[in-house]
This record gives C-alpha cells, structure tokens and sequence, in this order.
C-alpha cells in the first residue's frame, strides 16, 4: 500500500500526444504527485494559472516555428522559477527551440525510470524560493 503524503506536490503534464500525457501523469501519481495531463496549450494554461503551488512541469518541447510550449515556460520561469523542469522531445536540444538552463531534457521514447531520473534531476537543478 502506497501512502501519499495530506498535500502532495503538483505536476502539470503537457504533451500532444494523449498516450504519453496520460502514461506520464500516471507515473508521476504513482510517485506522489498531484499530476495533470494535458493535450492542448488551451488546456495546459488554464491548468497552469490552475496550480498556484506548481512543482514540477513536463513539458513536450516546441519545435521551431511553434511557441506554446515555450510560453508555458517562460510562464513558468517568470511566476514560478522554483518549478522544476522537464522538457521532453524525439528531437535533439540543438534542433528545438531554446529552452530554460534549468530544464533537463528527456529524449523520447523514455522508460519510467528515465522518467523519475529526469524529475529528479530537474528538483535538484532548481533554483530556491
């Protein structure tokens, strides 16, 4: 039996594609978040304004000429710089548009363990409040 603590930490999953938001968010349930998933950028705002307390974003990366994700990082990096960060992509970093030093990127496809590898690296990267 899994005990969660009375005010577990909060995750906001944005991906496109719904399997990978879902399996995400389940992941991050299972390791004691509070998780979202999300599938549009209308959506993934909404639950980001949603969230006061946002722990942790896992993000799928903007490809160039889209923005949305990057938004919801500078969002992020503007009004919550504590959030940790991860940034996933079947793309290498250098053919994505930039994103935050204090991000760790994840290449897709990645296991559940990757997964929490990138968490909590992306935890120990952020910057205090």
């Amino acid at each position: 039996m899994t005990v969660k603590p009375a005010h577990a930490p909060t995750a906001l999953v944005f991906d496109r594609a719904h399997m990978v938001a879902e399996t995400v968010a389940m992941v991050l349930t299972d390791a004691g978040y509070q998780a979202r998933a999300t599938v549009t950028y209308r959506d993934a705002k909404r639950a980001f304004h949603e969230l006061p307390e946002l722990s942790l974003m896992v993000i799928h990366a903007d490809t160039p000429g889209e923005r949305r994700g990057t938004a919801l990082l500078q969002a992020a990096l503007r009004e919550r710089p504590s959030t940790a960060i991860v940034v996933v992509s079947s793309r290498l970093p250098q053919d994505l548009e930039p994103f935050p030093l204090s991000a760790v990127f994840l290449e897709k496809p990645f296991d559940r363990a990757q997964l929490l590898d990138a968490v909590e690296r992306a935890r120990e990267s952020r910057p205090r409040a």
